[in-house]
């Protein structure tokens, strides 16, 4: 004899109700990405408060401008748009802001920095230079605040030690010993992220021939024993961000042996997803990301340095990307740049030819296609890019045999001719930073040939001279 169970209707409709809420998915907020430049990206003390925009990618109508880690009034254009009130009170003196979004939970993280300086335009640029020791035969350099407090440190990636040399800031242009972590055999360019979302910044460093190793940090300036993760083979480069909106940082490695890039998701706890590999063209060397198609999802680009192109791979925005499409840049591109390059809200790329002693500029029309290039003298093999002389225009720095080129940027997309300042011997990727908060930005490079890092920081313009003319 069968029996049924019956069940009252009061008792079925809150299983019901239970049983629905367990299956609602609560959408993620993404980790926000800021693409250079700022507007502004420089003022002059003393100025009246004003606006700051801010673009790039997977902002929410909640998310935050922070000026030095501290909230400013937010305005939501959309998702590749904020605008931030800057009183007055934070123009006083010659100073750099470090900019940051932060979106909230659930998901969300903080952003990338990007620079605002604070000081008065100059026609000229000069350095002062200071060298460190650190592992063998460094190359690329990161920076950011290690340690929390309020100073930029960097960390050097040294191939010939297979090490990663963390030297602390002094906030006045100085640092302190390094102190190294194992980090792999010919340790590539250090990735920065909050990886594991304790508000403690962590570090990713690929390294030969098919590996990333991820260091946790402390939050003191410490790091944790390096994790190691298999990706393509000889990782040249790399960078972080959210490929698929989850609110958790990725991982996207340049794989010079394989000619692939690999994806490799992460969990949100400092461990990552298996890699995933897309191709591109031949020899990659260098990865970069942004909006090409300002379609709010993060799109990939490297530069090739066997088959003298720059591959560029849409986002989907759910980690995956759509097949590479190349276009033709001079001969032998290093590590590569993307910013708004002429001020027309659509992304561009920098790439240094280290087989003519050109550097391409490929100008983006927003739709994720390239014009054709168009070259600058200058001999450097990698790149990066900064408002060097305060004039609210993209400039260039680059690094050649024992010397760092900086080209002035003309705001529309054109570069004049390059000015040499020395380094040590072979430096590698210059990094743009404001080392001594005097509102004028700084650089730092790894030279492969003496174990050192060079800091030049700038310098100010000379007075005026009241004898000159007599």
């Amino acid at each position: 004899m069968t029996r049924t169970l019956r069940v009252p209707a009061r008792i079925v409709s809150v299983l019901a109700l239970v049983i629905s809420s367990s299956l609602v998915v609560v959408a993620q907020n993404p980790v926000p990405f800021i693409s250079q430049p700022l507007v502004p990206d420089a003022v002059a003390p003393g100025v009246p408060g004003f606006t700051l925009t801010v673009n790039g990618t997977g902002f929410v109508p909640q998310s935050t401008v922070n000026w030095n880690g501290t909230p400013r009034t937010t305005a939501f254009v959309n998702s590749s748009q904020l605008n931030a009130s800057i009183p007055a009170s934070d123009l006083t003196v010659p100073a750099t802001a470090g900019i940051t979004v932060v979106n909230p939970a659930p998901g969300g993280g903080t952003s990338n920095m990007v620079f605002l300086l604070i000081n008065t335009p100059t026609s000229t640029v000069s350095f002062r230079r200071r060298d460190y020791s650190v592992g063998g035969n460094p190359q690329y350099v990161a920076t950011a605040d290690f340690n929390r407090d309020g100073k930029l440190d960097l960390a050097s990636a040294n191939y010939g030690s297979g090490s990663i040399s963390v030297l602390l800031g002094n906030g006045d242009g100085t640092f302190g010993s390094p102190t190294d972590y194992g980090a792999g055999s010919a340790a590539q360019a250090p990735i920065v992220g909050d990886f594991n979302g304790d508000g403690k910044l962590d570090l990713a460093v690929p390294y030969w021939p098919c590996s990333v190793a991820v260091l946790l940090g402390n939050g003191d300036g410490t790091f944790q024993p390096a994790v190691n993760y298999s990706t393509g083979c000889y990782a040249t480069d790399g960078v972080t961000a959210d490929f698929n909106g989850d609110g958790k940082l990725d991982l996207a490695t340049a794989n010079q042996g394989a000619g692939t890039v690999s994806i490799l998701l992460g969990n949100g706890d400092g461990t990552f997803q298996p890699h995933v590999d897309y191709a591109v063209g031949t020899e990659p060397t260098g990865v970069a990301v942004g909006d090409f198609n300002r379609d709010g999802k993060l799109d990939l680009v490297t530069s090739n340095y066997g088959s003298n192109t720059v591959s560029i791979l849409l986002g989907n925005g759910n980690g995956t990307f759509q097949p590479h499409v190349d276009y033709s840049t001079g001969s032998n591109p290093g590590d590569l740049a993307v910013a708004d390059l002429n001020g027309d809200g659509k992304l561009d790329l920098a790439v240094p030819n280290q087989g003519t002693g050109w550097v391409s500029i490929l100008l983006g029309k927003g739709d994720g296609t390239f014009r054709p290039h168009v070259d600058y003298p200058a001999t450097v093999g990698n790149i990066a890019v900064g408002d060097f002389n305060q004039d609210g225009k993209l400039d260039l720095a680059g690094g050649t045999g024992n010397s760092v080129g900086i080209l002035l940027g003309n705001g529309d997309g054109t570069f004049q001719a390059a000015v040499y300042f020395a380094t040590g011997s072979r430096p590698w990727t210059p990094l743009t930073a404001d080392f001594n908060g005097d509102g004028r930005l700084d650089i730092a490079t790894g030279n492969f040939n003496d174990g050192t890092l060079s800091i030049l920081l700038a310098q100010p313009p000379p007075p005026p001279c009241a004898v000159c003319s007599k």
